[in-house]
């Protein structure tokens, strides 16, 4: 990962008639004039850097990037991600004869995907891997082009090798394709999404049909059960056509939301769409950690492996108490929440193989996987601070800050905006039930726990 505040200051020692200030606006302009919306701080400063005859590319090589760090003109990059999509070796003509082969793959990080490319000699190697969705993979001497869309694409000659990652520690910083993954979510706008999770509605059709340029094409199509009634999700050029019936739970990825000519929103997948099919659904059984009430009702819940779920409550849906267990047949989900809307979506259970609350807090040393939101009980090492900070638009924002520690260690909690008012009235030596806060790796390599507008902050007890 670059360490992005170095990079600036390699830049600004070899040109010292530039200010910051200059550089920052630099910046910001090429962001808005090349990257298309699509270039990060990092990648706006390396071109910035390169129409200026300085190189920062000597801590590029070996160094594991994320999805959002791939920048347009990048080369010998790095990368590890998920396979969203793995696409049929195509065919093309090259310029000087013959014809040439590519093979496309679509790579993942949490919400953030890109398009790669696989050329020529590449292919033989990858294809031994027998790549699956959700499969970790480290891309390495790779190089960043702009695809047909703008946006970076990553792209993978004779020199780039492609292998599947096993370190742990690599791998819980890459989430999972359930942690991206939207339950029967309402569609209303046309957007990606990386995975979708439904029940199906309608058994499925296969058919086949002649292109307009003499070419056939084929598509699966079946119907689920949607926020706002049925969905038809159509799969075009299946790469498979698997058996499902009505009541099966699927999921499909790598797919867009589209409107018809009707004005319906649809699903449409491609050739590296996956569509898995999982059990009949079951209810989830979940330990209530906080509930609150006002404009909304809402329940924060763990799960037996610590993680939080945020789950609102209808006016009909039935309530429960801190420590309870719920069994939850949501009515919907999307954003990871859960929305409970009817009265037979959440019951309370008596469940001893779930663990009490104390048994589900996460200590601040194992506090190391971006997109968990977790539990903490911490004490208070400074009193809670709240300031407007300075953004790198030139908007400014309230940034709260805390400084916490258990009997593994310390770590600062940050709250933006309007979560910031969560810490101001905290004082030192105060014992603290968090529940919601995730941890963040920084751009210098520590980590930190981030609060939400959804996070609840319970003083446990008096301190001394």
């Amino acid at each position: 990962m670059y360490d992005f505040d170095s990079l600036v200051g390699d830049l600004l020692s070899q040109r010292p008639e530039l200010s910051r200030e200059e550089l920052s606006r630099r910046i910001e302009e090429k962001k808005k004039t090349v990257g298309a919306g699509y270039l990060t701080d990092q990648g706006a400063l390396f071109l910035v850097a390169g129409e200026m005859g300085i190189s920062l590319r000597k801590d590029e090589t070996g160094a594991d990037l994320r999805i959002k760090d791939l920048y347009i003109g990048a080369n010998d990059v790095t990368v590890v991600a998920r396979v969203l999509a793995v696409y049929p070796i195509s065919s093309f003509n090259k310029k000087e004869g013959g014809e040439g082969k590519y093979k496309r793959l679509v790579l993942f990080d949490g919400s953030q995907t890109a398009r790669m490319t696989i050329w020529e000699e590449g292919i033989e190697e990858v294809e031994k891997l027998n790549l699956q969705t959700d499969m970790p993979v480290r891309v390495m001497s790779g190089y960043v082009k702009q695809g047909l869309d703008g946006k970076p694409n990553l792209n993978l000659g004779k020199r780039g090798k492609v292998e599947v990652v096993e370190d742990q520690k690599v791998l819980a910083r890459i989430p999972e394709l359930s942690s991206s993954m939207e339950k029967t979510p309402k569609l209303d706008k046309e957007e990606h999404f990386v995975a979708l999770q439904f029940v199906v509605s309608s058994e499925p059709r296969y058919s086949e049909f002649t292109r307009a340029d003499g070419s056939g094409g084929s598509l699966f199509q079946f119907g689920v059960e949607g926020g706002r009634g049925e969905v038809r999700v159509v799969v075009w050029s299946p790469s498979a056509r698997p058996e499902l019936k009505r009541g099966d739970r699927v999921v499909v990825t790598n797919v867009r939301a589209r409107r018809s000519s009707s004005g319906e929103y649809e699903v449409h997948g491609d050739a590296g769409s996956a569509i898995i099919i999982g059990q009949k659904a079951e209810r989830m059984k979940l330990r209530v950690a906080a509930a609150t009430s006002g404009t909304s009702r809402q329940l924060l819940c763990l799960d037996a492996g610590g993680k939080v779920t945020v789950v609102e409550l209808g006016e009909k849906a039935r309530s429960a108490a801190m420590g309870d267990v719920v069994a939850l047949a949501p009515d919907r989900e999307s954003g990871g929440r859960l929305y409970c809307d009817s009265p037979e979506s959440l019951n309370l259970v008596n469940d001893e193989s779930l663990p009490k609350l104390e048994g589900l807090v996460t200590k601040l040393k194992d506090a190391r996987q971006e997109g968990k939101p977790i539990m903490v009980e911490v004490i208070a090492l400074s009193a809670g601070s709240v300031d407007d900070v300075r953004l790198t638009d030139g908007s400014s924002a309230r940034k709260g800050e805390l400084l916490l520690g258990d009997d593994t260690g310390e770590v600062k909690l940050v709250a933006w905006r309007d979560a910031s008012g969560k810490v101001s009235a905290v004082q030192p030596g105060e014992k603290l039930r968090i529940v919601g806060v995730s941890a963040k790796l920084t751009k210098m390599g520590a980590w930190l726990l981030e609060a939400t507008q959804t996070t609840v902050l319970e003083r446990v007890r008096v301190r001394n």
